[in-house]
């Protein structure tokens, strides 16, 4: 696995310029970078508690969930069952007020980029738990952070800071090179992280 300071020494060797490349153009690069493609491509998951609310139905994921970019499952800590992924058009087949029923969380339906709802929802105090499964933001890197995408695919990040550094010192034919590798590999690791599932975890969005 690499860290920061592997990433920056491979683009010191690359460039071969440490005066006009500073090692912290290289790391805010890095930085920018990995935010990007985690964004982009999904490559960060994680997974958190979130307690059921006695009759609520929109749970707010961006507020609860601070690293939070999008969900990928849900499970219903309270019955060992993991919720099925619904759309809101079917929850509206079941019955026009759907938001308004009472029971067993079983299913979820994305709202928007932030919003999550659930059918059914609890009518009773202290239900339990739901446990989570998302897409995250990336980590604020140091050096010796892991780089949290698989070793296969470091190339992405490495090709995004040779962009952005070729970017910053006007080189733009260079960069715009380096942006055709960028696009290129961003778009094999998207793939590979939406194909990505779980076998025990059949009921997620990809």
């Amino acid at each position: 696995m690499s860290t920061r300071l592997d990433m920056q020494v491979r683009l010191q060797n690359y460039l071969n310029n440490s005066i006009y490349y500073t090692i912290g153009d290289m790391n805010a690069s890095l930085q920018d970078g990995l935010d990007e493609i985690a964004a982009f491509s999904g490559c960060i998951w994680n997974s958190a508690v979130v307690p059921f609310t006695q009759f609520t139905t929109y749970y707010d994921l961006l507020t609860l969930l601070p690293d939070y970019i999008g969900i990928v499952a849900m499970y219903n800590a309270t019955i060992n069952r993991w919720m099925w992924p619904q759309s809101l058009k079917k929850f509206n087949q079941v019955r026009i007020d759907w938001d308004n029923a009472y029971g067993t969380p079983y299913y979820f339906a994305p709202i928007n980029h932030r919003y999550v709802a659930i059918y059914m929802k609890p009518s009773v105090a202290n239900y339990g738990n739901m446990i989570v499964f998302y897409r995250a933001q990336a980590p604020t890197l140091v050096d010796g952070t892991t780089i949290p995408i698989p070793d296969e695919h470091l190339l992405v990040l490495e090709s995004y800071s040779k962009m952005d550094l070729w970017e910053q010192a006007q080189e733009f034919t260079k960069a715009e090179t380096e942006f055709q590798n960028y696009t290129q590999v961003l778009d094999k690791l998207r793939v590979l992280m939406r194909n990505q599932r779980n076998r025990d975890r059949m009921m997620s969005l990809r």
